[in-house]
């Protein structure tokens, strides 16, 4: 069996510890406002354990996101609104909230709505994804 050296070891043991736990969306929340001519959607979700970069003593993470609208009778409209969320702090960042925010007209229908949040941690390429059913209604 062959021995690790000590500078060798050390470098697995830092590696392994700035190693991001497993990348996932949380808490997905959905609200749907009428306003004039049709409804306003806001989506959020907590994103954690993504990578960060370090530099300069500056923690930085970047998440991408799309989200897609599934209607009630299953019609799939794909990156209905896309972002970025992009941090940066002295401290390592626990969590980020993805926050979506669009208009769909008057045409959609009452009924139960779902949102697809698409999120890709941009340091480390790894995504997640979440659901969240709604409904919307004019009572």
């Amino acid at each position: 069996m062959k021995k690790l050296s000590l500078p060798i070891l050390l470098a697995l043991v830092i590696f392994a510890c700035d190693e991001p736990e497993n990348f996932k969306l949380t808490n997905a929340e959905v609200f749907a406002y009428l306003i004039d001519g049709g409804w306003e959607i806001n989506a959020t979700c907590i994103a954690e354990g993504f990578g960060q970069e370090k530099s300069d003593g500056v923690f930085i993470a970047r998440l991408s996101y799309t989200v897609d609208l599934i209607t009630p009778d299953n019609k799939k409209l794909e990156y209905i609104d896309e972002g970025l969320v992009d941090k940066s702090s002295e401290e390592e960042i626990e969590y980020l909230q993805v926050e979506s925010q669009f208009q769909i007209d008057s045409t959609f229908a009452e009924g139960k709505y779902k949102i697809v949040m698409n999120v890709q941690d941009d340091n480390t390429q790894k995504s997640a994804t979440i659901e969240k059913d709604f409904t919307i209604s004019r009572d």
